[in-house]
């Protein structure tokens, strides 16, 4: 019976360690698919202001239709928010709204800085300075997102190999 329990709490202890290891490469993962989406939608926001000449709360709208988590609570409360709050500055809602989705994605800090620099830039009267900025932090996302996917690889070898060397290294002391 001794025997049994060993048995079952080291293959207990290794399976954590793997699935820690998965989880650890999802979430590096997921912040690749979340740069290419914030791509997407940044460059969206460029064509709706450029093309169609909408305003910002039109524009979030119009973009959150076809928006997926934790985007479409970000562009959907960027829209709700500017069309009630008129008043409001929009460096304030942009903000704010960046924080909720710092929160709520896989997007590290040095990405939600980036889009704090256009919370000066977007919502003034000067179009041409909107999509320069656009355009700068559009060019650093995919700098971002190159780099990270040329790491992607090795990255996940590694935790693996560590959360895997973990697992065993418990199992022993624990034996």
């Amino acid at each position: 019976m001794e025997q049994l329990c060993k048995i079952i709490g080291g293959l207990l202890v290794v399976t954590g360690s793997a699935c820690l290891g998965i989880s650890i490469n999802r979430g590096l993962e997921l912040r690749t698919i979340e740069l290419r989406k914030l791509y997407s939608i940044l460059l969206q926001l460029k064509s709706e202001m450029q093309y169609m000449g909408n305003t910002l709360p039109e524009c979030f709208s119009r973009l959150s239709e076809g928006a997926s988590p934790p985007f479409l609570e970000w562009l959907i409360g960027l829209s709700e928010r500017l069309e009630r709050e008129e008043g409001s500055i929009f460096y304030n809602v942009w903000l704010e709204e960046l924080e909720k989705l710092a929160k709520a994605s896989c997007l590290q800090m040095e990405d939600i800085e980036l889009l704090k620099e256009l919370a000066d830039k977007l919502g003034c009267a000067d179009i041409s300075a909107q999509l320069k900025a656009i355009d700068y932090v559009l060019l650093h996302i995919e700098e971002s997102r190159t780099k990270l996917e040329g790491e992607l690889k090795d990255k996940k070898k590694v935790v693996a190999s560590l959360s895997l060397f973990v697992g065993m290294l418990t199992l022993i002391m624990l034996l």
